[in-house]
């Protein structure tokens, strides 16, 4: 269990969202649930132990909706939707998406970026989180017109569900999180820009998970993508435009893809600066590899890479990676074995915690804490947050293990860095890399206190 995680809000299970109990409300965040919420789950509803989940006790609250300051009543339940949360393309398990039943108008995703703070559910509403496998048991009120709500990060799926007395199984393509932008078909997912970079293909990565067609052959079908690709050939433009930004979630500026604008590694103060203000309105910002100035520039207390006057490594380096994340872990585990080993001389995942990691073109010599002060006065460190560590056997001191997955906080948004490609040839099914990055991209899209500490001060 990880509590509150290192930038600054619960990174997996949202125990630092909102400020408890008000009235006959607990806080609920568009991809989870609080600390005082916690209380009303029990382990056996939430299909795991729950201390493991929450950094509460259950001495307060041992049923669904059951306030600790008996503020609440709870609701009788003679029912239980049982199923499991897959990605859009109904393959890969979903771990730690918020499952809930209700009859109360559902707050929709805002289209373009956001400020992702805690909404409320009301306190009397049993929820769950899914296990690593993606499963979840519910309980529930029979009744019909009834709506059943699937939620993480910006993926969001509201079905009219009809409860029934007793077990009530739950189709797959009722509970997958959506592939589509269709708010009156009761689904929304991330507005997203990748730009369209080779060799390193997010696009196909994206396609993969079910926001796109693909070929037999492991790619992306052109015109069939549910997000935007942008061209290598606006030379970082959209960078230059904030309001442009803003359409975004989460704008992705892959390996390769600044290889020859404005003379690489350069990135103009302005463009710094919008990157900024995009993170500080909430928005995910993502580099890999030899894009690795597009998130020193913008954030160059966070970070030390290896060798910054020339941080691009060559030849790019393979390695036993180690995944420290502990509900990274359990999830890449708890994957069935077709997603664990998808062959053709691909890395496998039989020998987790180790993780083979491929091309990896530079090195990280150091993260930092950065410290800031939440609305009242207290330190928080909104510094990385490290999912992969390994070797760099092409820098100084190379057997040390060090970062190579990363995540940090900027006001209401996150930046993430690897220092590998992630989908650098086309191949049938997701690599590790690739499942490690999609992992990466749904667990920070995770509700703030209101208001979220303030960015640190540049320099």
């Amino acid at each position: 269990m990880r509590g509150v995680g290192p930038l600054g809000v619960s990174l997996i299970l949202f125990t630092s969202c909102g400020e408890g109990a008000r009235d006959n409300d607990v806080s609920m965040s568009l991809t989870g649930i609080t600390a005082a919420a916690a209380t009303a789950v029990t382990a056996e509803s939430a299909g795991q132990e729950t201390s493991e989940k929450f950094d509460v006790g259950l001495e307060g609250g041992t049923e669904p909706g059951n306030d600790e300051e008996g503020g609440c009543t709870p609701k009788p339940t003679n029912a239980t939707l049982q199923g499991v949360v897959y990605a859009p393309n109904l393959q890969i398990p979903i771990s730690g998406a918020l499952v809930y039943v209700t009859s109360d108008a559902v707050e929709p995703v805002p289209d373009g970026v956001y400020c992702s703070e805690c909404v409320e559910l009301a306190c009397d509403t049993p929820f769950v989180l899914t296990n690593p496998d993606g499963s979840f048991s519910v309980p529930a009120a029979a009744g019909a017109g009834q709506k059943l709500v699937v939620q993480k990060g910006e993926f969001l799926r509201v079905v009219d569900f009809d409860v029934v007395e007793g077990s009530n199984a739950v189709p797959n393509d009722q509970s997958n999180l959506p592939g589509v932008w269709n708010p009156d078909a009761g689904m929304w997912i991330p507005r997203i820009a990748v730009y369209q970079t080779d060799p390193d293909r997010v696009y196909n990565v994206l396609a993969k998970f079910g926001l796109g067609q693909v070929t037999a052959g492991g790619e992306l079908v052109p015109g069939t993508e549910q997000f935007t690709l942008v061209s290598d050939a606006d030379q970082g433009a959209l960078m230059d435009d904030f309001v442009a930004m803003t359409q975004f979630h989460i704008i992705f500026v892959p390996c390769a893809a600044t290889k020859f604008w404005l003379g690489a590694p350069v990135v103009p103060p302005l463009r710094a600066q919008n990157i900024r203000d995009y993170a500080a309105a909430g928005g995910k910002w993502y580099a890999t590899d030899h894009s690795n100035e597009y998130i020193e520039e913008p954030f160059s207390d966070y970070q030390e890479f290896h060798s910054p006057a020339m941080p691009d490594i060559q030849p790019a380096y393979d390695v036993a990676g180690t995944v420290v994340d502990p509900d990274l872990l359990a999830w890449l585990q708890a994957l069935p074995p077709g997603l664990k080993d998808i062959g053709n001389g691909n890395p496998t995942l039989n020998q987790l915690p180790t993780v083979e990691l491929r091309l990896n073109y530079s090195g990280i010599e150091a993260t930092y804490p950065v410290i800031v002060q939440d609305d009242e006065g207290n330190d928080v460190d909104v510094g990385h947050h490290t999912w992969v560590e390994g070797p760099c056997s092409s820098c100084s001191d190379s057997g040390t293990n060090r970062p190579m997955a990363i995540s940090g906080q900027w006001g209401c948004g996150r930046m993430m860095y690897s220092t590998f490609e992630n989908s650098s040839d086309a191949h049938v099914g997701l690599n590790p890399q690739e499942l490690i990055l999609l992992y990466m991209i749904l667990e920070i899209s995770v509700c703030h206190d209101s208001p979220p500490p303030p960015p640190p001060p540049i320099g």
